[in-house]
C-alpha cells in the first residue's frame, strides 16, 4: 500500500495545477494516508493563497477520516461476531466487546477485511478561487441510536469555544466521535468559519460528513442551495 501512495504523493503538484477536484478511498487509516492528506491539502491551500487553514483542515479531515473507518470496522466486527448492529441487545453487547478486543492491530487486519468487503471511505476534496469542500463518505449507514447522538452532540458543541471546556463538562458521556464531533465545530468557530458549513447527512446505505470553508464573499455553499431546495 505503501507505494502507490508515494506514487500519488509525487502526483500532487500536477494534480492540484489541473484538477479541482480530487479524491482517494481507503479501508484503513495509516501513516501514509495521513501523509497524502497533509501534503494535498497544503498544495490545494497554497495554491490557493489559503496556508492559514492547513493545520485546521487536515485535523478535521483526519478526525472525519477516523470517524469514518472506525464506523466501518464496528460495522464489519458486528459482523464477524454474529451481531444485529440494529438490534438494541445485540449493539448493547458488541459495543462493550468492542471497546475490550479492538486494538491497533486489529485495526490494521481489520482495514483488510473491510478492503476485502467492499467496505471503504470515500475522500473527496473540491475546491476553487471562493472556497474548498472536504467531504468523507463510508459506504455503510449509521445506526438510528448513534446518529441521535452525533446531533446531539453538533448541538451542544455550539455553546463551546474551548474543547477542554467542552470534554470536562461532558466527560462521562462522550466517547471518541463525539468529542471529534465537538472539536470540528470549536475548531470551525476558532477561525470565525460558520460551523453550520459542517454537517453529518445520512442515507440508508451510506453516511457523509462535509466541511465547507468560504475563502471568499462569493463563495456559495452546498448547504445554502439544500436549504433553498427546501423553500
Amino acid at each position: 500500500m505503501a507505494k502507490p501512495f508515494l506514487e500519488l504523493e509525487a502526483q500532487i503538484p500536477e494534480l492540484v495545477k489541473a484538477n479541482s477536484k480530487i479524491s482517494v478511498r481507503s479501508s484503513r487509516m495509516n501513516r501514509q494516508l495521513e501523509q497524502y492528506v497533509l501534503a494535498l491539502l497544503t498544495k490545494i491551500l497554497v495554491e490557493m493563497d489559503q496556508e492559514r487553514f492547513v493545520e485546521m483542515l487536515y485535523t478535521i479531515t483526519k478526525e472525519l477520516t477516523i470517524n469514518g473507518i472506525k464506523a466501518n470496522q464496528k460495522r464489519v466486527f458486528f459482523e464477524d461476531e454474529g451481531l444485529d448492529i440494529t438490534d438494541t441487545e445485540d449493539y448493547e453487547k458488541g459495543i462493550k466487546d468492542y471497546s475490550k478486543k479492538f486494538s491497533e492491530k486489529m485495526a490494521d487486519q481489520y482495514g483488510r477485511r473491510c478492503l476485502a468487503r467492499g467496505v471503504y471511505i470515500h475522500l473527496k476534496f473540491n475546491y476553487c478561487k471562493d472556497g474548498l469542500l472536504v467531504e468523507v463518505t463510508n459506504n455503510t449507514p449509521v445506526i438510528k441510536a448513534e446518529e441521535v447522538r452525533m446531533r446531539e452532540k453538533m448541538k451542544k458543541s455550539m455553546g463551546y469555544s474551548d474543547i477542554a471546556e467542552f470534554y470536562m463538562d461532558n466527560m462521562d458521556n462522550t466517547e471518541g466521535a463525539g468529542l471529534g464531533i465537538a472539536l470540528i465545530m470549536i475548531l470551525l468557530k476558532n477561525e470565525g468559519v460558520d460551523p453550520n458549513l459542517f454537517r453529518i447527512i445520512t442515507y440508508p446505505d451510506k453516511t457523509i460528513a462535509r466541511v465547507e470553508i468560504p475563502f471568499t464573499e462569493n463563495y456559495v455553499s452546498i448547504r445554502s442551495g439544500e436549504l433553498a431546495d427546501l423553500n
